[in-house]
């Protein structure tokens, strides 16, 4: 599954979520993102079971140069939020250094679900 921009990428391939590029836009390009997570959210819960019983989403957000604050808000709300409703349910967020925004941000989303990981490289 794959959303394209002008300026960004989400593309999922049934284990990784890899968002590129810069977003910032129109209201409805995030309603977009919202039905895409919840795609990704219902495949990963239903395909990506280990022994344990527990789905586990990888996303990577090393090449996503900027994102404001209407796109943060709906990583946190419409990806993390309703990925924790989901029982047995894990998500490590691979993040860079380099990436202010990231730095600044991502660290107070390990607040908003149980079974998160945020990884700086």
């Amino acid at each position: 599954m794959k959303i394209e921009g002008k300026t960004y990428i989400l593309d999922f391939d049934g284990k990784t979520l890899t968002m590129s590029g810069k977003i910032s836009v129109m209201p409805e390009e995030y309603r977009k993102m919202d039905e895409f997570f919840e795609k990704v959210i219902q495949s990963v819960s239903e395909s990506r079971k280990d022994e344990n019983g527990t789905a586990e989403l990888i996303v990577d957000l090393r090449e996503l140069i900027f994102l404001n604050s209407s796109g943060i808000k709906t990583l946190c709300v419409s990806l993390v939020m309703e990925a924790d409703e989901v029982e047995g349910f894990g998500m490590k967020i691979l993040c860079s250094r380099s990436l202010d925004w990231q730095v600044d941000a991502m660290p107070a989303f390990e607040d908003l679900m149980d079974n998160l990981e945020i990884v700086f490289e």
